[in-house]
């Protein structure tokens, strides 16, 4: 292969890793800002009797809102534990700083090597980061609504339909007991 080839093979390479690792990030803070609105609107508006339909309202609503809005509302409201809340307002000035200038902090980050393996380290944590809160907040949830009452098969039977509806599985999972 000659150098020039071989040049833009490796460039070709780097921006391909750079691209999967902003997508990745992107996707796990948008899976942990709908976990944010979910627990929001269980923790504190949702009750019992609310109805699908008004529930479905609120939830929407709270999709809508920016994952500052949620945080301050679900610090303000109480039902969070403060390491969890610094935890999560740790992310969203990450995921500020990916949003907003990560692009103009970083440029030429492609010709370097060591620049763009410590960029996409930083990329790595804050995906990762946004998946561990996000499975947190979800045991949280669990744990919330099992002690309101609801049955813990009500809960698989809406995992199930969600993992059906989003592809992960055909068939019905078992659920450890």
């Amino acid at each position: 292969m000659n150098a020039d080839l071989a040049t833009r093979v490796d460039w070709s390479e780097r921006v391909a890793a750079l691209m999967r690792s902003v997508g990745f990030s992107l996707w796990q803070l948008q899976e942990l800002e709908t976990t944010v609105a979910t627990y929001l609107v269980v923790r504190v508006h949702a009750h019992r009797g609310i109805g699908t339909t008004k529930g479905n309202s609120l939830q929407k609503e709270a999709e809508g809102r920016t994952l500052g809005a949620l945080l301050k509302e679900l610090a303000k409201s109480g039902v969070i534990e403060e390491r969890v809340s610094v935890d999560l307002h740790e992310i969203l000035e990450e995921r500020n700083w990916l949003v907003h200038r990560a692009r103009r902090e970083n440029r030429g980050v492609i010709a370097s090597a060591e620049l763009l393996s410590e960029l996409l380290k930083r990329l790595e944590s804050l995906a990762n980061h946004s998946l561990v809160m996000q499975k947190s907040l979800a045991a949280d949830l669990e744990r919330y609504v099992l002690d309101s009452g609801v049955d813990r098969a009500v809960i698989e039977a809406e995992a199930d339909r969600l993992a059906r509806l989003w592809g992960w599985v055909t068939e019905p999972i078992a659920h450890p007991r």
